[in-house]
């Protein structure tokens, strides 16, 4: 027993069809591109003044939340920082990453335990400039 083959009914309901279908698809792509803002690396400059801010800031005794209430504001997360380890001293050429709009940095830290002890470690910082100012350690 042979297939039936497609009829020529069910052909021509598909030709007709695929222009409109095709002309749809476009028309979707055009208007889903025009409509999308395309994301904007974040900046190189600020990115490594942010980096400085806050790892200045936790050097000097400052807490995590202390850039909230900043104009413009600096969000950072780190786990070293928030669980109470003290930071000594820092290190980082300055040099970044581009990730998709984020920068990475990495960065040299020497850390004081809540027990005193002296813990060198490096890290990996993610930052981004805009919409807003974010400052986060990627191995936390």
């Amino acid at each position: 027993m042979t297939s039936a083959p497609i009829t020529s009914a069910r052909q021509d309901t598909w030709l007709a069809s695929s222009p409109i279908l095709i002309l749809l698809l476009l028309l979707a792509l055009v208007l889903g591109a025009g409509c999308s803002q395309s994301a904007r690396p974040s900046n190189q400059d600020e990115g490594r003044q942010a980096l400085r801010t806050v790892l200045d800031a936790w050097k000097s005794g400052a807490r995590a939340d202390a850039f909230a209430q900043q104009n413009p504001s600096i969000h950072a997360s780190d786990g070293d920082w928030l669980s109470g380890l003290t930071l000594q001293g820092y290190r980082t050429s300055g040099e970044s990453r581009l990730v998709g709009t984020d920068l990475n940095y990495d960065v040299d830290l020497e850390l004081k335990t809540t027990q005193g002890k002296l813990v060198k470690k490096t890290v990996v910082y993610a930052v981004t400039t805009h919409p807003q100012v974010l400052v986060l350690r990627m191995d936390d």
